[in-house]
């Protein structure tokens, strides 16, 4: 099969590998989607101890085309999605449905088994969820970022009396405002860089500022004549926590979704003169995972304008190139034939 293969930090190719054949409680899919993330952009940049011709690729949607001897309930031909990881199911994390806490996890396209940068890719049954025929594979490959955000949102404490600011209006970011959006907030800033990053969250319902022009919490303050209440730290770079603390308004709550590889420093006086609480989310439960693809389902949740490229697997070591600084790009996704 083709894939795309990480060779060393920095360096992604195509090439044909092995084509992979499923455990006995395993299942293989062939990938039809699979969207390009922040953390794929951190692993191809700066290695993050993954093992030599790694293929990344954990956002996927496709169809089975294989079952492990030992697998009952699936059938060839089944559309679905898979959380990105194989855990063992009987722990207490497994049996909660935290499945991404389990001791024994082994991340799909992170490093531990290969992703979905791929023709095919090997999952668990245990990981999978149906695609409903409302949906279609673009679409589903959508399901997990907009997990993340459900997680983050829930994490947060947000409701719809609350003010927000969003920092970085990337995938993440931008799932974060359509669920703050569902909640019924109505007063929702965006701080971003990128103007076609901007556009995007404005056609999304929020006010989008480029912080290099504007103060995001001056802006908050003009409309609702408040502080920043509830803060998604969306960027995941060096600074962006210390800088989501001065934005912060006394009591202000601010959860960070961004992953930042980097060393970084906070002023931990402004937390305490504040009494900001800080809270990080990893990932989403099997359940947030159900209820994103629901809220797909349903049509309460729309992510097509999130989705700015479609490209084949050709062009991905380019995009990543552009993806360093990107522009207009959003959600990238991956196609295959």
């Amino acid at each position: 099969m083709r894939a795309v293969v990480l060779k060393e930090p920095g360096c992604l190719r195509v090439e044909s590998v092995a084509d992979p054949s499923p455990e006995t409680d395993e299942i293989l899919l062939r990938v039809r989607n699979c969207g390009i993330c922040g953390s794929d952009l951190h692993a191809a940049k700066y290695g993050l101890q993954m093992p030599p011709d790694a293929i990344l690729g954990h956002e996927f949607a496709g169809e089975i085309v294989a079952l492990g001897s030992r697998v009952e309930g699936w059938d060839v031909g089944d559309r679905v999605v898979s959380l990105p990881y194989m855990s063992c199911g009987a722990c207490p994390a497994c049996l909660r449905g935290d499945g991404i806490l389990c001791p024994t996890l082994r991340g799909i396209g992170l490093g531990q088994l290969p992703g979905a940068f791929a023709e095919y890719v090997r999952v668990h049954p245990g990981s999978l969820l149906r695609i409903p025929p409302e949906i279609d594979f673009r679409t589903a490959a959508m399901v997990e970022p907009l997990a993340v955000g459900l997680h983050g949102l829930r994490h947060s404490g947000l409701t719809a009396d609350h003010n927000c600011l969003i920092l970085g209006a990337g995938p993440v970011g931008l799932v974060s405002l359509l669920w703050a959006r569902d909640l019924g907030v109505q007063d929702i800033v965006v701080s971003e860089l990128a103007a076609g990053r901007r556009a995007v969250a404005e056609r999304l319902g929020a006010i989008a500022v480029d912080p290099t022009v504007s103060d995001p919490a001056a802006v908050v303050r003009d409309r609702t004549g408040r502080e920043p209440e509830v803060i998604f730290e969306c960027i995941g770079a060096r600074g962006l926590l210390n800088t989501a603390m001065m934005l912060a308004g006394i009591r202000g709550r601010i959860t960070v979704l961004g992953v930042c590889v980097e060393s970084d420093e906070i002023l931990p006086l402004t937390g305490i003169l504040k009494e900001l609480e800080v809270k990080f989310a990893l990932g989403y439960s099997k359940q947030e995972f159900a209820d994103a693809l629901e809220a797909l389902r349903s049509g309460r949740i729309d992510v097509s304008p999130l989705v700015t490229d479609v490209i084949d697997i050709d062009r991905v070591p380019e995009t990543f190139h552009a993806l360093a600084a990107p522009t207009t790009q959003c959600k990238v996704l991956i196609e295959f034939p």
